[in-house]
């Protein structure tokens, strides 16, 4: 989970990336309610918040906003896209749906990858196992070292 406040991680894959988003709208849910129940005045009215209200407010947006460009960061180096385009995110209509495309949906890596190519399958050709050699039933002869065979003419 390190990828969550380092920008410079490295490779994280989708599911990496889905699963940190969940954890930071859980940060970002639990930061909300611990503001409203740590400084939050039931006895003021509605409209009006008090100054610790607000500091809790921004601590927990800029917080959320952070992990959030640290992952998207991450992943988009993965997919071979640069940091640039995570301002396309900021778009109020079109920005969710690029960065869920192309930080948890998009497969395949982008133009811009370091990463070899994995080989077609097609050039995969299957070699037949190798059989061991049959083992023949008749020992071999004795070796004999010094002398000549007794038996030689």
């Amino acid at each position: 989970m390190l990828a969550l406040i380092n920008p410079c991680h490295g490779k994280i894959g989708r599911t990496h990336w889905w699963l940190s988003q969940i954890a930071i709208f859980c940060l970002a849910i639990g930061g909300l309610a611990g503001t409203i129940f740590l400084f939050a005045d039931l006895e003021d009215s509605s409209s009006a918040r008090n100054p610790m209200e607000n500091i809790g407010l921004t601590v927990t947006i800029i917080a959320v906003l952070y992990m959030n460009l640290c992952t998207c960061l991450n992943r988009l180096r993965d997919s071979g896209r640069s940091g640039f385009w995570y301002l396309s995110f900021l778009l109020p209509t079109v920005g969710s749906g690029l960065m869920c495309y192309f930080c948890g949906i998009e497969k395949t890596p982008g133009r811009f990858t370091s990463d070899e190519p994995d080989p077609p399958a097609d050039n995969f050709v299957r070699q037949p196992p190798v059989q061991p050699a049959p083992r023949s039933s008749v020992p071999p002869p004795p070796k004999e070292f010094g002398r000549r065979h007794s038996n030689a003419v």
